[in-house]
């Protein structure tokens, strides 16, 4: 589904990605960890051209689209939910989840993804006029998924969704990623909770200092010594 070739990403004058290469097949579930700064977010705003290529190649569904703009990586099926959710605060639950439709590719299939997301996510119906600033970390972490839900994506990014949550939310959280995989959406997801985002995923890339240092089945992963010493400390 999303294949990366030997990209390179720059911040101003900084060489931050370093020589990437990672594959997301279909329906997969693809965990990207390490340990902070070592470029995870960097990257996957690099997928969603939030940050620039300086080289390299990014493939999906086949098609070259490294030098595709935003709205049209959106438009392919490429949905972000980024780090911090970056909700509409003073918006109601219902508006913020409505502008995930805003993609002319979401929009005949609002009312079906509409019936999804309370699918994922039934704790919603209850909260739709309430100021999404008013709700919990949690709460509000559904929100952000309810609305990338309804931009249909067909690889879904999530950018550390598990940030500032209490234990309990996080398993919530974690329950309705794999729900949304089994519907057979692709997941790349960057997660510092290592030990649960790696019972979930099926292959996960370890980054260190802007370069993939280990990479394999999830499983494998989670039992290399070399990742327990470097990265995490487990």
């Amino acid at each position: 589904m999303l294949e990366i070739n030997n990209l390179y990403v720059n911040i101003g004058n900084l060489s931050i990605i370093q020589d990437v290469s990672l594959k997301v097949g279909d329906g997969e579930i693809v965990a990207l960890i390490g340990a902070n700064g070592m470029g995870k977010t960097t990257l996957v705003r690099a997928l969603s051209k939030l940050n620039s290529v300086k080289s390299g190649k990014i493939f999906f569904k086949g098609e070259d689209i490294t030098d595709l703009s935003a709205d049209k990586i959106v438009e392919k099926g490429i949905i972000q939910v980024p780090e911090g959710r970056k909700l509409f605060p003073q918006m109601s639950v219902i508006e913020n989840i409505e502008m995930g439709a805003y993609a002319k590719r979401a929009r005949t299939k609002e009312k079906e993804n509409l019936e999804y997301v309370f699918t994922v996510f039934p704790e919603l119906k209850s909260m739709l006029k309430q100021a999404c600033g008013n709700l919990s970390g949690g709460q509000q972490q559904m929100v952000a998924i309810a609305r990338s839900i309804m931009a249909s994506p067909e690889l879904l990014i999530l950018d550390e969704p598990s940030i500032g949550l209490s234990p309990i939310a996080t398993q919530k959280m974690f329950e309705a990623i794999e729900l949304i995989n089994k519907s057979g959406i692709g997941i790349l997801i960057t997660e510092q909770n290592v030990q649960q985002v790696l019972k979930m995923a099926d292959t996960a890339y370890a980054m260190q200092q802007g370069k993939i240092a280990l990479s394999g089945k999830a499983s494998d992963i989670a039992a290399d010594d070399e990742l327990k010493k470097i990265y995490i400390g487990m």
